[in-house]
């Protein structure tokens, strides 16, 4: 079957592309999967090489490793760029970053300069041995590295190929190759023309939410893609642009549009149902949820006001509802409710009525609470990097027969290239010493013990 065009130019190529491939990479035989991380979980046998920066494709690649893929993350000299986000992590005897010590747990590093030469080879080999290969970049930038889906296929016909960016490797030229972050695949793909206060900007959510719904679009693609690839024996490219994956999330937005005419706008917590929102208590903040008609008398009963005067209709079936008289004066005396006990008042009060409530965590009590510690969603490890003890989210979700699991902290800069290169790959150790020493490829020490204090 043909490729897209759009994603795969040059088809025709790929079977010349084969000469230019070095004898020692065509004569390479592919070596146990995994050989170099436990063997655990679903994905067990599948191995990924991960060049990409930042977070949306590099995640793709830590979910895949929660559940048992061998993934190695190539970082160029000096390490990925993310290790520099801050917060900062300087109690030990290297920086790294908070953020990438959560989102790089499992994951191999290998430190190489793709631009040598021989760097391109690795990359050659790896993708030979490989089963996935997934990039973040803006169109055109792996194609003047020599990195070409053409050469990649050509190296190995069943790679699944995952490119990531904010706008998308085709479509409009005003959009390809413009500088993106999640940022702008908020902005474009719709979700910060609904987050805000009313009377604010629009504002983004803190955390890089497109980076992550771009991380589970792709990884769910690529799965998708490794199965036919296996039924079929044909790789493919995948191409996924932020913005698409941020837009995906906002549901009512185009219907509402086309069908009514109407935009949603910014309404800070506001759905078009209530209550739904946070509410303030004594000390500190909830969220208060009552959805549909047949939840919603819930709340006009726990408060102990007239279910026909205060009904579903008048207080919660639209936005005209909740703005009404009547929907304000329910919203108000849930406030007042809220104002007058503790957090943990409210929260058993009204899950004792069946309605949906609960705090509004930080991490402290998310490593406090008993919930988090049954489900193993606060992980204690060592980051290997600077060697600060810190914890990192658990696997999500649970699986009963293959489950995930956490086996390592965030790797050190380039702390598994020489095992990469020798028992993968097949270089002779005194060969790997001269490519640390050219500067082809750079690997760091891992902090295996702790360097300073667990704080909590």
């Amino acid at each position: 079957m043909p490729h897209d065009k759009r994603l795969v130019k040059d088809e025709e190529r790929i079977k010349e592309m084969k000469g230019e491939i070095p004898d020692w990479v065509r004569e390479l035989e592919r070596p146990e999967t995994p050989l170099l991380i436990p063997k655990f979980g679903p994905l067990q046998g599948i191995r990924v090489v991960s060049s990409g920066i930042h977070i949306a494709q590099p995640w793709t690649g830590t979910q895949m490793a929660t559940f048992g893929a061998e993934v190695i993350h190539v970082e160029r000299p000096g390490g990925d760029v993310y290790r520099l986000m801050p917060p900062l992590l300087y109690r030990g005897k290297r920086e790294n970053s908070c953020s990438f010590a959560e989102m790089a747990k499992n994951r191999l590093s290998l430190g190489l300069n793709i631009r040598k030469p021989i760097g391109l080879e690795i990359m050659m080999a790896l993708w030979k041995i490989s089963d996935v290969w997934m990039e973040s970049s803006a169109p055109g930038t792996c194609e003047r590295g020599g990195l070409t889906n053409e050469l990649a296929f050509a190296c190995n016909p069943k790679l699944v190929i995952l490119h990531v960016s904010t706008y998308g490797q085709f479509g409009a030229e005003g959009y390809l190759g413009r500088p993106g972050y999640d940022l702008m695949a908020q902005a474009m793909g719709g979700l910060m023309s609904v987050t805000g206060d009313p009377c604010g900007p629009p504002q983004r959510s803190q955390t890089f939410t497109g980076d992550y719904l771009t991380a589970y679009c792709g990884y769910a693609a690529v799965l998708a893609a490794l199965l036919y690839a296996r039924q079929t024996g044909q790789g493919q490219v995948i191409d996924n642009a932020q913005f698409e994956a941020v837009a995906q999330t906002q549901e009512m937005q185009l219907p509402y549009w086309t069908g009514e005419g109407k935009l949603l706008g910014l309404r800070g917590n506001k759905a078009g149902f209530q209550p739904y929102d946070t509410f303030k208590c004594k000390d500190g903040w909830v969220v208060i949820g009552a959805i549909a008609g047949s939840i919603y008398p819930r709340v006009p009963k726990f408060l102990g006001l007239d279910l026909e005067e205060y009904s579903y209709e008048a207080c919660s079936k639209d936005y005209d509802a909740i703005r009404s008289e009547k929907g304000q004066a329910l919203d108000r005396k849930l406030r007042e409710y809220c104002l007058s006990h503790t957090r943990a008042e409210v929260e058993e009060a009204l899950n004792k009525a069946q309605i949906g409530c609960v705090r509004v965590f930080d991490a402290r009590e998310q490593t406090e609470d008993p919930h988090y510690r049954a489900r193993e969603m606060v992980v204690p490890v060592v980051d290997r990097h600077s060697g600060v003890p810190v914890s990192v989210y658990g696997v999500t979700p649970k699986m009963s027969l293959t489950p995930g699991k956490i086996w390592r902290a965030a790797p050190a800069v380039g702390e598994d290239t020489s095992t990469i290169l020798t028992r993968l790959l097949g270089f002779p150790q005194d060969e790997v010493n001269s490519l640390l020493n050219d500067g082809t490829v750079h690997q760091t020490e891992p902090m295996t013990q702790a360097a300073a204090e667990r704080l909590h």
